[in-house]
């Protein structure tokens, strides 16, 4: 289904058109401002609906948001040094840590990583040799 065929879901009776707002959130004592939130705005009565591929992007954006708030990686960059560095989703969770869906969680924004991840991803992403170390320290992965 593509957007000219959604009809709004309160009026029934005009198309929704794709829109983007910003909105405010709290984030710890701070407020953070997330640009480019995703909706549908109806034609004829103004609804303003959110679909589910919407509100997963929509979740990423906030937690992103909140994460260079926070001086963090996002969850694209983390995604992009774990690939850097050759490691699936497990095999960067079982050598760094954080659980066996911790990196999953990380790159779609369902968790926010530590402070200490944070760092250690950076490291190893600046110096990929230090991970012969985990990998003495933990075995080979697989």
């Amino acid at each position: 289904m593509n957007n000219k065929d959604i009809i709004c879901p309160v009026c029934e009776q005009a198309k929704l058109c794709e829109s983007v707002f910003a909105d405010d959130f709290k984030h710890g004592d701070k407020t953070v401002r997330v640009e480019g939130l995703e909706c549908y705005i109806c034609e004829n009565c103004g609804a303003n609906p959110v679909f589910p591929g919407q509100i997963r992007r929509n979740h990423l954006y906030i937690a992103d948001a909140k994460r260079r708030a926070d001086g963090l990686l996002t969850g694209g960059e983390i995604k992009t040094i774990r690939a850097k560095l050759g490691l699936s989703q497990s095999e960067a969770a079982q050598l760094f840590g954080g659980g066996g869906n911790a990196f999953s969680k990380y790159e779609r924004g369902d968790v926010l990583q530590s402070k200490p991840m944070d760092k250690l991803l950076r490291m190893a992403c600046k110096y990929p040799f230090m991970l012969d170390d985990l990998y003495q320290h933990h075995g080979r992965l697989g």
